[in-house]
């Protein structure tokens, strides 16, 4: 007799259940509308937060900096410095002839402001705080957006050197965190994202974007060695070859030169405190796509390229480049360190250039080779005249962002449907690195675009890209005999 009160008791509960859990429902729904937190709410993903230590260092020295301000109108260009004659600029750098023309009293004041922060309480023994605040050694790389594609490929080209240092990938802000490559696509190649706008204060005195990011991608790294790689960079050999060993073992800071030929105004050097052009300086300008630097030896020298950074746009990029091909983040880094007279090595070798000629018969460059510091240093140093060999690969037109490539047309010759190498016939490329490096870079592409093709934001709603990537790799590699 129990049997039928106990059924309507087991109906009663469910409905009672069914309706809860209805308005539970209901209830999510409406409550993650506000924001609020219920059983049905998407997790919320967001990037590690930044190291408190760092930001109080950085927010201590940004109030500086703000001090530091220059207080005279932006400098205006009246026209870019020539850079005719770079192909033969070699040796020791002269004074250039060209000038801004800044009135004794505008360039009085900006050395003013500039004393404030090289003479600020503090700012030569924050090289001796570096060991409390930064440790070990990575790569560090500014992306996002269609950034982000190049520096994956950067990462995975950087693991078949055999190198497993830990990568740290900033982004200017949160809404270019993509939780899914940060939070798993990343962490796969022992790498991480962080983003800037997490390190400055909600009422920071200055904005930055561009090529301010750089060197606060390096400041704001946990790393006390620091291998900076711009996105569209790669690694073409154990980065430990120059990390241990000479010439980074005794000046902490490795440099690379650019085409063209140093075009700062002299006046500069009268900003910073210094009484005389300095000796010794390359005759070339700066190329910052890869850096190497010790935060031990150079924290100093990141503080004040970090100034040139934040006031470059109005004031230290045309001071350091008076509008010439490149202006921007690039010289700041040397310059600061011989402003300061920390110890750096430059690399002497002419940067090398890789790329196509058309049917034409015009040649389209696309990419820039850098060479082995520590080859270089040991073959000036021994009886090995070696030369030395290509360390980095700096691919900067097209990006290697493969599926803008595709859908731009990059991977032909200009107005044709002729598939192109990049980077010059396979022959070439093999005598140059040893191997066939743009299969090698287009084998990680075609992967790419095949398992992120649903997952990286600047793949998503383009069509076929995978499909496509395969095709363009199976007609210009697979045919081939190499």
């Amino acid at each position: 007799m129990f049997v039928r009160p106990a059924r309507s008791l087991t109906i009663a509960v469910a409905v009672i259940a069914f309706c809860f859990m209805v308005s539970i429902f209901e209830g999510g729904l409406h409550s993650y509308s506000r924001n609020r937190l219920s059983i049905i709410t998407a997790p919320v993903h967001e990037a590690p937060p930044p190291p408190s230590r760092i930001v109080d260092f950085w927010a201590k020295w940004a109030t500086v900096m703000d001090k530091a301000k220059p207080k005279i109108p932006p400098i205006k260009l009246n026209r870019p410095a020539s850079v005719e004659g770079s192909d033969k600029a070699t040796g020791e750098r002269a004074p250039m002839q060209e000038s801004l023309g800044l009135p004794e009293d505008d360039w009085k004041l900006l050395h003013e402001s500039h004393s404030t922060l090289v003479n600020a309480p503090g700012f030569n023994e924050t090289n001796e705080q570096a060991s409390s605040l930064f440790s070990g050694a990575g790569v560090v790389t500014v992306a996002g957006g269609p950034y982000l594609p190049p520096a994956i490929l950067g990462i995975r080209m950087l693991r078949k050197t055999g190198s497993n240092l830990p990568v740290q990938v900033f982004l200017q802000s949160r809404e270019e965190y993509e939780p899914e490559i940060c939070e798993s696509v990343l962490p796969a190649l022992n790498a991480e994202c962080f983003v800037i706008q997490d390190h400055l204060r909600k009422d920071a005195p200055f904005k930055v974007a561009r090529f301010q990011l750089k060197v606060l991608a390096i400041l704001f790294s946990t790393f006390e060695t620091v291998l900076y790689m711009d996105s569209d960079c790669m690694a073409l050999r154990n980065p430990a070859e120059l990390l241990e060993s000479e010439p980074f073992l005794s000046s902490g800071f490795l440099s690379w030169g650019d085409y063209w030929k140093a075009t700062e105004d002299p006046v500069f050097y009268k900003i910073a405190g210094m009484s005389d052009f300095p000796k010794g300086l390359p005759a070339k300008s700066s190329e910052s796509g890869q850096m190497v630097i010790s935060k031990k030896k150079h924290l100093n020298t990141l503080l004040l390229a970090a100034y040139y950074n934040v006031f470059g746009p109005d004031y230290y990029y045309p001071l350091q480049s008076q509008g010439a091909m490149g202006q921007g983040d690039k010289e700041s880094f040397l310059a600061a360190a011989v402003v300061l007279g920390n110890p750096y090595y430059r690399v002497k070798e002419t940067l090398g250039t890789l790329g196509y000629s058309d049917a034409k018969g015009e040649f389209h460059g696309g990419a820039m080779v850098q060479w082995s510091a520590a080859e270089e240093y040991a073959s000036a140093n021994t009886s090995d005249k070696t030369k030395p060999r290509p360390f980095f690969l700096h691919a900067n037109l097209p990006k290697l962002n493969v599926a803008r490539m595709l859908d731009e047309k990059k991977i032909y010759q200009p107005g044709t449907e002729t598939r192109i190498r990049m980077w010059g016939p396979e022959e070439s490329t093999r005598k140059i690195f040893g191997s066939d490096i743009e299969r090698m870079a287009w084998n990680e592409m075609r992967d790419m675009a095949c398992e992120l093709n649903d997952t990286m934001k600047d793949f998503k709603g383009r069509t076929n890209i995978c499909q496509r990537a395969q095709e363009h790799y199976k007609q210009l590699f697979e045919t081939e005999t190499g």
